[in-house]
């Protein structure tokens, strides 16, 4: 296993309010969090989601998606009692997308509009669904997808970790091959570049440290209005 990670400002933001983790004990552990809120909350929220997910006891032996989502739960619960607590974090929230990966699988735990995809065999696919108001108009057929990438409102998101006492975790359990390559992103990846082109970069690239550099290049090539954070994992 490898696996190469990219953190960018971008061209726009005055902080970095994206957040990261691998952790390869006892087994791999990855996730990316974007923050929001203001002044340094959003870089707050987005950091204590990490980081209680790195310091969480997960015990691998029932249900591990059932941690998972406890986990993510009991962060909310963390990050949306500090956010009552002081003034200058009311409001923050943060996004998440994590996986743990275990006996040749994929538990992921997802909230808000950062994203996973997996590559296999030169095809990509996304395994997380975005939390997101666009999302919810493209489900009802009043948007189009190519509508969809640029859309005014398309930074709405309708969940995030701190911004209510209730969550509906997304979790999945994925079957993995070797060599399967893992994107986790927040949107200053995914919403500057386009899947499509994402898909050409990975087919093109089968070294992780050119193929994080091209996507970051790109993402920063067409505007980099937002922080950009992934990580490549290659299985």
């Amino acid at each position: 296993m490898q696996y190469k990670i990219y953190t960018n400002i971008g061209k726009v933001r005055d902080d970095n309010e994206d957040s990261y983790l691998v952790k390869m004990e006892p087994y791999p552990l990855i996730a990316v969090a974007d923050g929001m809120g203001g002044h340094s909350a959003g870089e707050v929220a987005s950091k204590l989601a990490v980081d209680f997910i790195n310091e969480y006891n997960f015990v691998f032996q029932n249900n591990l998606l059932k941690e998972i989502e406890d986990s993510i739960n009991a962060a909310n619960m963390n990050i949306h009692k500090l956010g009552n607590q002081k003034q200058e974090y009311r409001d923050m929230g943060t996004t998440l997308s994590m996986g743990i990966i275990y006996q040749n699988s994929l538990y992921i735990g997802h909230v808000g509009d950062s994203r996973i995809y997996l590559f296999r065999d030169n095809t990509g696919k996304q395994l997380t669904t975005d939390h997101s108001l666009v999302n919810q108009l493209l489900k009802n057929n009043q948007i189009t997808c190519k509508e969809a990438f640029n859309h005014p409102q398309r930074h709405i998101i309708t969940q995030a970790l701190g911004t209510s006492s209730n969550l509906k975790v997304e979790t999945k359990k994925v079957s993995l091959q070797n060599n399967d390559i893992l994107l986790f992103c927040t949107d200053g990846l995914s919403d500057m570049v386009k899947f499509n082109i994402i898909e050409e970069l990975y087919q093109s690239h089968s070294n992780l440290k050119e193929l994080s550099n091209n996507l970051g290049e790109k993402a920063l090539e067409n505007g980099g209005n937002d922080n950009i954070t992934f990580i490549l994992f290659r299985v």
